[in-house]
This record gives structure tokens, sequence and C-alpha cells, in this order.
């Protein structure tokens, strides 16, 4: 499986030096970014990662639910159900959790998983009570 962490522009590498700094590089991972270069750019782009790897399980990471980088990949997941899953809301812990487990991951459990592990660490340390 390959992990593709799809974002607007300076989320996906920023994510990724971030991992890279805690858990060291990981080539399965690709990022993709829409940037200035406009939406028929990023499509193009997208469907270059997707060709290079069409005979491969591939699991997206977005940032935003309905945005661009979500709105290409779930195209691909309507085209290719067998072997692509999109889920939004990329945040570090996913990327991190995921990155360990992907020699053998199988597509609908990783991506269970990293809905599972976002959720879980998002938190609040301390409630204070308004008066």
């Amino acid at each position: 499986m390959e992990l593709l962490i799809a974002t607007h522009e300076g989320l996906a590498t920023g994510l990724m030096a971030a991992h890279d700094m805690l858990a060291g590089k990981n080539d399965q991972i690709l990022t993709i970014e829409l940037n200035d270069s406009g939406i028929r750019d990023f499509k193009a782009r997208f469907a270059k990662i997707m060709n290079k790897y069409q005979s491969s399980q591939i699991l997206v990471l977005t940032d935003l639910k309905n945005g661009t980088p979500h709105l290409v990949a779930s195209e691909y997941e309507d085209m290719y159900p067998e072997r692509v899953r999109v889920v939004s809301g990329v945040n570090l812990p996913m990327v991190l959790e995921l990155s360990h487990k992907m020699i053998n991951a199988n597509l609908d459990p990783s991506a269970q998983k990293a809905i599972e592990v976002g959720r879980s660490q998002i938190d609040v340390d301390q409630v204070v009570q308004a008066k």
C-alpha cells in the first residue's frame, strides 16, 4: 500500500518534514499540494502519481473535506474503489501511525486506523469553567 498526502500548499510538505524528523524517511509516503499553478495543473500531477502506482493500493489523506485535493482524490476512489480510499482531516498522528505499518497493510483497515488515530489525538488539556 502507498500513502498519498494531498493538501493545499505547504501542509503536506510540513507534515512530511515533521514525520521525517520523528520517524525517519519512508519512501511509501508521497505528497502533492495544490498551489498557485492551479487546479488543472494539480489534476495533471495527481493523475501522474495515480498512473505510476496503478498496480498499488493507495490511501489518500487530504486536509479539507470537499476541498480541491479531496474532490480530485475522490474521483479516483469512485473510478477505482478496489484500490483507492480517501480520508479527510489529515494530521501528524495519522501519518506517524500509518507510516510504520504500511509494508503489508490493507486498504480498508488502514483507512479506519487513520480515522481512529486522528480522532483520538484531538483533545483539550484543560477546560476552564466560565464564571
